[in-house]
């Protein structure tokens, strides 16, 4: 019987490629899951983890993304856009969690985030390439089912994002003694929150990255940088070196693809506002989501901030150019909008929202973050 994995390799030089989500297929069994790792880590084609058929198109006979995985990555534009990732960076990269982590054959890692989403395909690798076993969380999130789950399977490493670790956190989910390191990325975590989880057992290590990073740049509670990567300010953000970074860019706007490599000598300059004391990262917010609204900054995080504190519930603001303001803000927010004018009066003329629409539920990425893109998108198809 042919595996999957090998008929995979086998439509690989037909020059095909990887496309979809390869990894999923027959995750429930180690062994097959090693099955498929190994035989897209060792196909020479380019691999789309999410079934995009023009991207797919496109992507075919281009020599520059031999040897490359794509990954989608979200944005506040409603543009869609791809990292394209060597594998050489993927493993340059994993091989600095490893030995932070000292992952070894007597590890099991459980995977509980999208294998579409660096975050959990890094997991996947790291286990692959230190000789670990991995087992996907076979059923929709929920805290309690997760924490069933670590247990009974011996679980001893994961990584989880803010929202997942606010669930194990509120339904008061002991973390199981097989577990040694729950790595945290892909937004802030409070250190309130941080504190709770860790009296429940969950041995929480903070992270930061991004897509196009590979994975990780900086680990601890002080966001200490791997070695090997070098940072600094650079036009007040923070700039990075290393052999972990992507290779191009991809954009799709206006049904066509372009790539781009915006590095300059190796330095990749990030939208994330930070300060940087030996080695050590302070994040501070986010440069892409600040606008001049009539001639004044507008920090749009903060803002977001305010508002989630006066309505209690989960909000987000877009933008759009406007004559006379330079920018409108228009907000989205879940619950009721008995008091939303009455708080945006309260607010001085460059932090008002021009209109706001009350949703049952905004939509979110797979990793439980606002999808502001989908808003963007929405709300230009309804004002244009």
């Amino acid at each position: 019987m042919i595996s999957w994995g090998a008929r995979k390799q086998e439509e690989s030089r037909s020059g095909k490629g990887f496309l979809g989500n390869p990894l999923a297929k027959g995750a429930e069994s180690k062994d097959v899951f090693s099955v498929n790792i190994a035989a897209l880590w060792n196909s020479p084609d380019v691999c789309l983890l999410e079934e995009h058929p023009a991207l797919q198109d496109w992507l075919r006979g281009r020599e520059e993304f031999v040897g490359h995985v794509i990954f989608r990555t979200s944005g506040s534009s409603g543009v869609e856009k791809w990292v394209a990732l060597s594998k050489n960076a993927m493993e340059w990269s994993a091989a600095r969690v490893i030995e932070h982590l000292t992952i070894n054959g007597s590890d099991l890692c459980g995977v509980a985030l999208p294998l579409i989403h660096v975050g959990g395909f890094g997991q996947v690798l790291r286990a692959y390439l230190a000789g670990s076993p991995a087992l996907i969380f076979p059923k929709k999130w929920s805290a309690q089912e997760f924490g069933l789950w670590v247990q009974s399977q011996g679980v001893t490493l994961t990584s989880l994002v803010p929202a997942q670790v606010r669930d194990l956190v509120e339904e008061r989910i002991r973390a199981p003694r097989s577990l040694r390191s729950v790595i945290v990325g892909g937004g802030a975590l409070d250190s309130e929150l941080v504190k709770k989880a860790r009296l429940l057992g969950w041995p929480i290590e903070l992270s930061y990255g991004m897509t196009e990073t590979s994975s990780q740049v900086a680990i601890g509670d002080q966001l200490l940088l791997y070695p090997g990567w070098q940072a600094r300010i650079q036009n007040g953000c923070l700039a990075l070196k290393g052999g972990g970074l992507f290779s191009s860019l991809i954009t799709h706007e206006n049904g066509t693809f372009c790539a781009r490599d915006p590095k300059v000598d190796g330095w990749f300059c990030t939208q994330d506002h930070v300060t940087l004391t030996n080695g050590s990262l302070t994040i501070l917010g986010r440069a892409d989501r600040r606008v001049k609204v009539l001639g004044e900054l507008v920090d749009l995080e903060a803002l977001e901030n305010y508002w989630c504190e006066k309505t209690g519930g989960e909000v987000a603001i877009v933008t759009s150019p406007h004559p006379r303001r330079g920018v409108g803000l228009f907000l989205f927010l879940e619950g009721q909008e008995d008091s939303v004018e009455e708080i945006n009066q309260a607010l001085p003329g460059p932090e008002r929202v021009m209109a706001w629409k009350v949703l049952p539920e905004l939509p979110r990425s797979a990793l439980g973050k606002v999808d502001r893109g989908r808003l963007a998108a929405q709300f230009l198809a309804e004002n244009h």
